[in-house]
């Protein structure tokens, strides 16, 4: 998770850190079965995408994901698969 002192908040509840630069977002699911289906459409956007989390952990009701630049500035690219992980777990509500 990033430094609280170096992380503002974001549209949508994304946490976004200047450095490294990264957006971190924790998914709240009522049960493992909506957990697990996140899970299943996360990995099946990042095999389209070529776009994967730099870090993700996940219990039965949650999901921390975390979107880094790897090695540069955010870009509408990682902006784009933060709204699409959105979209995701609006499904899953």
């Amino acid at each position: 998770m990033p430094d609280a002192s170096t992380a503002s908040p974001t549209a949508r509840g994304w946490q976004e850190q200047a450095r490294p630069a990264l957006l971190f977002k924790r998914f709240e699911f009522e049960d493992y079965a909506r957990t697990r289906a996140f899970l299943d459409a996360l990995n099946e956007l990042s095999e389209r995408t070529g776009m994967y989390p730099r870090n993700l952990s996940f219990a039965a009701t949650h999901v921390n994901v975390t979107v880094d630049a790897e090695g540069g500035p955010l870009g509408e690219r990682e902006r784009e698969f933060t709204r699409q992980l959105d979209a995701l777990a609006a499904r899953e509500d």
